[in-house]
């Protein structure tokens, strides 16, 4: 009997032993993408696709207006500006990051 019991209190007692909790994995991410999440891309015509997918065509400038009229204009080091001050930053494979 008593060898009964105590095999019956190992398995109980090995049952709430946890394994360790697991570690967060890091993921690493290019700098220039940290907080970024829309992405305005260049095309093959000399226009931009918006993070919608609406297609505008560029200008002489390197900007483009927006369907809503604004205008966004290039910010002088490779980004853009957006209307309200943004500034996308160039994601070096022909398009650009913004927040």
């Amino acid at each position: 009997m008593r060898k009964w019991l105590l095999v019956g209190m190992s398995l109980t007692v090995a049952g709430c032993v946890s394994a360790p909790a697991p570690q967060p994995a890091k993921q690493d991410r290019p700098i220039a993408a940290v907080g970024m999440t829309k992405r305005i891309l260049r095309d093959d015509r000399g226009g931009f696709v918006l993070p919608d997918g609406t297609r505008v065509a560029g200008d002489r400038s390197g900007g483009f207006t927006l369907p809503n009229g604004a205008y966004v204009s290039p910010d002088g080091a490779g980004g853009l500006l957006l209307p309200n001050g943004t500034r996308c930053a160039s994601d070096g494979a022909e398009g650009y990051l913004c927040p």
